[in-house]
């Protein structure tokens, strides 16, 4: 599907397409196995990249405030208390309650990090819902306005080989330090 067939598909929405692209990022904070990434991508290019970041980015800071408010509110059941016992999860809980909320800034700005364990895990911790929607909100700018401006232009990223190797860079990147983030919070040997 070429960009101008997606921007047709959105604009046989008229007005409610905005919402589309509102709530596209919306939902990916509910399940993180949607692809946010093509979501900021298809909302940038659609609607323009202003718009389209804004979309994007009230949608996943939204849906992802909201993740972080029901999981707080079920920090005292059963499963929950389990899983502040895990080793993992104790050492994230910890580092977050001891550096407050630039590991969740951090986390937060890469692309590939998943919104719902840091969600979750941020729940659970000792951070004040305020202050984790300062930090949820500046990180997403982040990400999405990163996001966005790569993938703007989608035709350029085939055509300038330049860009395509930044973004190619970018991405390696991103993705190695998500990974060394993430075993280095996630992965314990005493579990």
């Amino acid at each position: 599907m070429s960009t101008v067939q997606v921007k047709e598909w959105f604009d046989a929405f008229g007005s409610v397409g905005y919402l589309v692209g509102f709530l596209l990022p919306f939902i990916e904070a509910f399940v993180p196995i949607l692809p946010l990434i093509v979501f900021v991508i298809v909302n940038v290019n659609v609607y323009g990249f202003v718009v389209g970041m804004i979309l994007a980015w009230l949608g996943t800071v939204l849906g992802s405030f909201i993740m972080f408010l029901i999981f707080r509110k079920l920090s005292n059941s059963k499963y929950m208390k389990r899983l502040k016992k895990r080793k993992s999860a104790e050492r994230l809980i910890k580092y977050i309650d001891d550096h407050s909320f630039i590991p969740i800034f951090i986390l937060f700005c890469f692309p590939f990090t998943p919104s719902a364990l840091v969600n979750l895990i941020a729940s659970v911790s000792n951070i004040k819902s305020v202050h984790y929607l300062w930090v949820l909100t500046l990180s997403k700018l982040v990400m999405i306005s990163l996001v966005g401006w790569l993938g703007k232009d989608i035709s350029t990223l085939f055509t300038n080989p330049l860009r395509i190797t930044i973004v190619a860079i970018i991405v390696i990147v991103v993705w190695f330090g998500g990974r060394k983030l993430e075993k280095h919070f996630m992965h314990s040997t005493e579990e």
